[in-house]
C-alpha cells in the first residue's frame, strides 16, 4: 500500500470544499443529486466499479410553519415524522404543564437513534402539539432527524431555533395564548445510493462499508469526513485489486435519506439482505468525522479488540490519542445501529460537531482537514488489513 500516503490534508481539503460547494444536501433536492454524482466521479478508479441504485422517496415541501404568541412570530420547521397541522390555537406551557401546546428543549441529535427521550415524550404527551427548540452552537435552526418518517408519530411538532427557547419559556410560564402552524406536504421523487465495489474473485466473506451522504443543510463537517474516508477505503481496495492482493470483495455504499428515517439504508437492506450477516465486517463511517472545535472520536465495535485495532491505526496516522474513545458496542449510532440490530458485525466511527444539523456547519470554518486525512488513512489501512 505504498500509495496510501496520498490521502493527505490537501487531498481531503479539495474533496471537502467540493462537497460543501454542491449545495444543500437535503434528500430529493438538487444538492442531493449533485453530491451523489460528485461521489460517483471521485470513486471511479482502476479496480473499482461504481453504480447507483435509485431510491423512491417522498420529498417534504413546507407550506407554512410558525408559532405566534404575544405579538411574536417565530418561524420554524415541521418535524417530518409528525402529522402536518394546518393550524390550532390554545395555551402554551412547559411539557410538564397542562397547556394545549407544550414547549421543550432538546439537542439536535435527539433522534439519532430510536428510543431517546424526545421519542418517549412524543408517545406519551397529552398536548395537542409540541414546540421543540434545538440546542446548537450559533443562531440557526438545527432540525432533528425524522426517524419515524414512514409511520408518523404523536402530535404535530414544530422545530424552532434554540435561541428562541428563553423567550418562549417565559410565555409558557404565563400560559400565554399561542397560534401554532406546522403544515407540509409530501411529493414523490427519487434519490439514489452510490455503490463502489472492488471484486477479488474469491468466495470469501466481503467487507462492507457504509456512510450516509445527505443531510439537512450543506452538513459539511457532519457528512463530508465520512464520505472522504469512504473514498479512501474504496481507492485502497482498488489498489489492492490492481496489485492482485485483494482476497475478499470490498463493497461500499453511500446512502441517501439519512435525515428521513435512513431511507437509503432501508432500500439497501431490502436488496442486499444476505450481505448483512454474511459480511466479515461492516464499517460504518458515521457523522462528524473531522469537525473543528471538538475532536472527540468514538470507536465502537462488536469486538473490543477490533475497536482497539482501529484506535491504534488512528493514532498511527496522527489522530490525537487523547481524543479517541473506545465506546461500548451497544451505543452504535445512526445506520450502524440499524445494521447491528439486523445482525451485522459492526465497527463504527463517529465524532462530534458543535454545529450539528445547523446551517452554520460549513467549509472551511467548521472542518479539520488534518483530522479527516488522518481518519481516511486509518480507514484505508484497516481495509488493507481486512481484505488482504
Amino acid at each position: 500500500m505504498t500509495e496510501i500516503q496520498k490521502f493527505d490534508a490537501a487531498w481531503a481539503a479539495r474533496l471537502v470544499e467540493a462537497f460543501d460547494g454542491s449545495g444543500i444536501h437535503r434528500v430529493g433536492t438538487p444538492g442531493d443529486f449533485a453530491n451523489g454524482a460528485w461521489l460517483e466521479r471521485e470513486a471511479a478508479a482502476p479496480g473499482v466499479g461504481v453504480s447507483r441504485a435509485n431510491v423512491p422517496i417522498q420529498r417534504m415541501i413546507v407550506e407554512e410553519a410558525y408559532v405566534e404568541c404575544a405579538g411574536l412570530r417565530i418561524d420554524g420547521l415541521p418535524m417530518f415524522d409528525a402529522p402536518s397541522c394546518a393550524g390550532l390555537s390554545g395555551t402554551l406551557s412547559s411539557i410538564d404543564g397542562n397547556g394545549d401546546i407544550g414547549l421543550a428543549e432538546f439537542p439536535s441529535n435527539a433522534a439519532s437513534i430510536k428510543g431517546q427521550p424526545l421519542e418517549l415524550l412524543r408517545r406519551s404527551t397529552q398536548h395537542k402539539a409540541l414546540i421543540v427548540a434545538t440546542r446548537v452552537t450559533g443562531d440557526s435552526l438545527a432540525p432533528i432527524n425524522a426517524q419515524f418518517y414512514n409511520t408518523p408519530l404523536g402530535p404535530p411538532v414544530l422545530l424552532v431555533p434554540g435561541m428562541q427557547y428563553a423567550v418562549l419559556a417565559e410565555l409558557a410560564a404565563k400560559n400565554a395564548a399561542v397560534a401554532f402552524v406546522s403544515r407540509y406536504r409530501r411529493e414523490p421523487v427519487e434519490s439514489f445510493n452510490v455503490e463502489a465495489r472492488a471484486v477479488s474473485g474469491s468466495a470469501a466473506a466481503p467487507i462492507a462499508i457504509v456512510t450516509p451522504r445527505t443531510g439537512w443543510w450543506e452538513s459539511t463537517a457532519e457528512r463530508a469526513g465520512g464520505m472522504v474516508a469512504w473514498l479512501a477505503a474504496v481507492h485502497a481496495a482498488g489498489q489492492l485489486q490492481q496489485a492482485a492482493l485483494l482476497k475478499r470483495d470490498v463493497i461500499a455504499w453511500a446512502t441517501c435519506g439519512h435525515e428521513l428515517g435512513h431511507l437509503g439504508l432501508q432500500a439497501l437492506v431490502e436488496t442486499h439482505k444476505p450481505t448483512i450477516t454474511r459480511a466479515k465486517y461492516w464499517l460504518h463511517l458515521g457523522a462528524n468525522l473531522g469537525g473543528a472545535g471538538n475532536l472527540t472520536m468514538m470507536v465502537r465495535a462488536a469486538d473490543t479488540a477490533d475497536a482497539q485495532t482501529m484506535r491504534d491505526l488512528l493514532v498511527q496516522e496522527s489522530y490525537p490519542a487523547q481524543h479517541i474513545n473506545v465506546e461500548p458496542a451497544a451505543k452504535f449510532p445512526g445506520e450502524g445501529h440499524d445494521l447491528a440490530h439486523l445482525g451485522a458485525k459492526m465497527l463504527s466511527l463517529a465524532g462530534s460537531n458543535l454545529h450539528f444539523h445547523a446551517a452554520s456547519d460549513r467549509w472551511p470554518g467548521n472542518v479539520n482537514v488534518a483530522g479527516i486525512a488522518s481518519i481516511s488513512r486509518a480507514v484505508a489501512h484497516w481495509v488493507a488489513l481486512q481484505a488482504r
